[in-house]
């Protein structure tokens, strides 16, 4: 994902890259699911969910960076908070849910995002992507 952000940086859009969960994907999770309790764990997750929302309340559009068809329950939401924002959504690649189709305003690669997002009025982006297991 970041490298996909360094191109648009370059392009000269302001780019807001969602940290992934250390609780799922981090350095050991498995560690950290031993070391600490159930609560604890559903705290920090449900913290780093609302930093992901508000990076889209910041954003003038969304990139899901999927890439391939399938979006997992969390960026879901995701999608619903940046519509309820009336916020423009892009995909990276086809989306499978014929429901979310609907919302995505174009399915774009990286190198042809810019040129869609230059008659915006302001240039930030938030990028959204679902997190490999």
């Amino acid at each position: 994902m970041e490298k996909a952000a360094v191109v648009l940086r370059k392009s000269g859009l302001e780019v807001i890259v969602p940290q992934p969960s250390h609780i799922r994907y981090g350095h050991r999770p498995a560690q950290l699911m031993t070391k600490y309790d159930k609560k604890t764990l559903t705290k920090w997750e449900g913290e780093g969910a609302f930093s992901h929302l508000e990076n889209i309340r910041k954003s003038d559009a969304v990139y899901i960076f999927n890439k391939g068809s399938y979006l997992g329950p969390a960026v879901t939401v995701e999608i619903g908070y940046a519509l309820a924002l009336y916020k423009p959504i892009y995909a990276r690649a086809k989306v499978s849910d014929i429901t979310i189709t609907n919302f995505i305003k174009a399915v774009v690669s990286t190198l042809k995002l810019p040129g869609l997002l230059k008659s915006s009025a302001s240039w930030r982006m938030t990028y959204n992507r679902k997190y490999a297991k």
